[in-house]
């Protein structure tokens, strides 16, 4: 899978997570979601194909002050990213279309250069003697060529379209099952059905994420994802959408490439099925996202706080209470901006 179709399909699983969360009014999953897509570097063409601008757009209005303040912050930094991919896109055009219009320094084609002369041998019908007459050598060059590259009897067309059409055969070829993640399907594993189709699928998407890239045994992934899913239904009782929504937060955070110790520590037992469940959106993140939504924490705090007037001290003034010199004092523009600074002690 390449870059932009794995970048495609990461944004549209976490705007899908994201209004899943939002239905079930899950702050938690809320916030790791939008931290997650503030990570995302995104162009026009992938917002406009996965509508996740309209997505989080929506939520620059949530009732949750903080929720409001990430989906702005998220909004403004794929502002940026649009900004400067069509900066790069308008100079590859600039400078495609600067060398097009650059004048071509080769030969003239009537030169009688030994380039031009190979071309034209190169191109000149197989049935045809007539340039290779004046040279024995040449005609017998020219007949081992056309035996290694054959053409019908009687065509005139060019010895190169046969290379061409070997290069579109090739490109044919479906690509070799290695490129291709390891799923529930390709395993071909038998995993339990409940007979809820919404169950089955949880299952389904429960194995996809612990397997891919993972050589741990079928056995262990499907007794894994079967435990899953039954702690988290014996929780809703019901396929609710706070269900569907736990279950998608823990799909994206098991398939998650930038954390595989997570999805390392549960195929191999460190973190049980039970623990998984009873984790925060924020307990599973990876330590860089840790670290990262604790800088952002600390800074939305610090922009939180009210300005608080200096104090000082000195010994210019006498307390009214004590009668002592040392106090301190702070002073505030209480009146009209042409009068004096009030000052309080």
């Amino acid at each position: 899978m390449s870059e932009s179709a794995s970048r495609h399909e990461e944004l549209k699983a976490l705007c899908k997570g994201l209004s899943e969360a939002q239905e079930a009014k899950n702050k938690s999953d809320l916030e790791t979601l939008l931290y997650k897509l503030i990570a995302v570097t995104v162009e026009e063409k992938l917002l406009r194909a996965t509508g996740a601008g309209q997505v989080v757009g929506r939520l620059r209005n949530y009732e949750d002050a903080s929720i409001a303040a990430l989906a702005k912050k998220v909004v403004h930094k794929w502002k940026k990213d649009v900004m400067a991919s069509n900066a790069r896109s308008a100079k590859t055009t600039s400078t495609a279309a600067t060398s097009a219009s650059a004048p071509k320094t080769g030969k003239p084609a009537g030169d009688g250069s030994a380039a031009t002369k190979k071309q034209q041998s190169t191109l000149a019908p197989t049935g045809s003697s007539s340039v290779n007459s004046k040279n024995g050598h040449s005609s017998a060059q020219s007949s081992a060529k056309s035996s290694e590259n054959p053409t019908p009897s009687g065509s005139n067309t060019p010895t190169l379209l046969s290379k061409s059409s070997a290069a579109n055969d090739s490109l044919a070829k479906p690509l070799s099952s290695s490129s291709s993640q390891r799923t529930a399907a390709s395993d071909n594993v038998n995993l339990v059905k409940t007979g809820d189709p919404v169950r089955d699928k949880c299952i389904e998407l429960l194995y996809n994420s612990m397997s891919s890239d993972s050589d741990v045994a079928i056995e262990t992934l499907a007794n894994l994802s079967t435990a899953i899913e039954a702690i988290e239904f014996e929780k809703a009782k019901t396929t609710t959408p706070a269900y569907r929504a736990k279950i998608r937060s823990l799909c994206l955070n098991l398939r998650d490439k930038k954390n595989p110790e997570l999805r390392n520590r549960v195929v191999s037992g460190d973190i049980s099925a039970e623990r998984l469940c009873s984790m925060s959106s924020e307990e599973m993140a990876s330590e860089e996202l840790k670290e990262t939504i604790s800088k952002m924490k600390e800074e939305n705090l610090s922009n939180a706080k009210a300005p608080v007037a200096e104090v000082a001290e000195t010994d210019q003034f006498r307390c009214g209470r004590c009668r002592g010199r040392r106090c301190t004092y702070f002073q505030m523009q209480t009146r009209s901006a042409d009068e004096p600074m009030t000052t309080f002690e």
